[in-house]
């Protein structure tokens, strides 16, 4: 669901992390950019991405909508 309604991946071929050893081959591994040792050392991976992942960037789609409505009436049994 996420991929197909842009709201960015992390792992694909040209995902977050891809895109971010492209930028800063420096940065040790591309969790870094979480970790709060590393942002003391340097921010730039950090703010480069955060607006493509900062909550209420993207409108829910219709398999959300979907989703909740399941659950509003009681018949979502799972959801992974």
């Amino acid at each position: 669901i996420f991929s197909i309604f842009l709201v960015p991946d992390f792992r694909s071929r040209n995902g977050i992390y891809a895109r971010l050893r492209e930028e800063f081959p420096e940065l040790p591994n591309p969790q870094s950019m979480f970790d709060i040792e590393y942002f003391t050392h340097d921010p730039r991976p950090f703010f480069r991405f955060a607006k493509e992942i900062w909550p209420g960037q993207h409108e829910p789609s219709l398999a959300h909508y979907f989703i909740a409505e399941l659950e509003r009436r009681d018949q979502l049994l799972r959801n992974y």
